[in-house]
């Protein structure tokens, strides 16, 4: 073939973008927002949904009272007269023993005491260790001889008045004592009724800082300390009918 039958071809240009062609960036970051909020959603709801409330407590997980929340938790408590018990009936009695965490020694020697008639020395439960952080309820009983009087025991209700943040206390009763990690949600349990009409409550861990936070009530009756501190102890008068 001579040169003229040659057919020739083009090569094809390469495409020259546009001098100061910009492209819009605002699309792509509106999408990577959005994928990255779903992202975080989702992940907020699984915790949420295997962990229950204390995937939320952590967000929030401070007391956090203002000076005058705290004076007026003082002053109420100040002016506070005995508080009324609520005993716990002969029918309840059996309930009652084995929801105070006794070992089986002490939980017998408990129940023959409610038995014993006024006069005789009573043998009331008291720990022997520290309790443990972790610990929703610790006690170690033992045997601790009290005043000669007829034993009664009376429902306690024990909750957190501000944020679930971990707050410890200890309570102390006859002899009875019993550390209890705080929740909002009440718990009930029962102790001796105090020989010296008061029961003690100590200030054994802040959880997350703000101060101990609790409340304490027997039935329809309730008190609210003043925001405690760890090794602060506080009494409450109470009488029963």
């Amino acid at each position: 073939m001579d040169e003229l039958g040659k057919q020739v071809f083009p090569l094809p240009l390469a495409q020259v973008p546009e001098k100061g062609r910009r492209f819009p960036l605002t699309p792509v970051i509106g999408k990577s927002l959005l994928a990255t909020i779903v992202i975080v959603a989702a992940i907020s709801g699984i915790a949420a949904l295997t962990t229950g409330a204390d995937f939320w407590r952590h967000i929030h997980s401070a007391d956090n009272l203002n000076d005058s929340d705290r004076q007026a938790r003082s002053q109420a408590f100040a002016t506070l007269s005995s508080m009324r018990l609520l005993l716990v009936s002969d029918h309840d009695t059996a309930t009652a023993l084995d929801g105070m965490q006794l070992s089986s020694p002490a939980k017998e020697a408990l129940a023959k005491d409610l038995l014993v008639p006024a006069g005789e020395p009573a043998a009331i439960p008291v720990p022997q260790q520290a309790p443990q952080r972790n610990a929703t309820v610790a006690v170690q009983p033992a045997l601790k001889p009290t005043k000669s009087a007829p034993v009664q025991l009376a429902w306690i209700t024990l909750w957190d008045t501000d944020v679930e943040d971990g707050d410890v206390v200890r309570i102390d009763s006859r002899g009875y004592s019993r550390t209890v990690t705080l929740t909002t949600k009440p718990q009930i349990f029962a102790v001796p009724v105090p020989v010296d009409g008061v029961i003690q409550v100590t200030g054994v861990l802040d959880g997350e800082g703000g101060g101990i936070t609790v409340g304490l009530g027997s039935g329809a009756a309730q008190a609210v300390f003043p925001v405690m501190s760890v090794g602060q102890t506080l009494g409450l008068k109470v009488k029963v009918d």
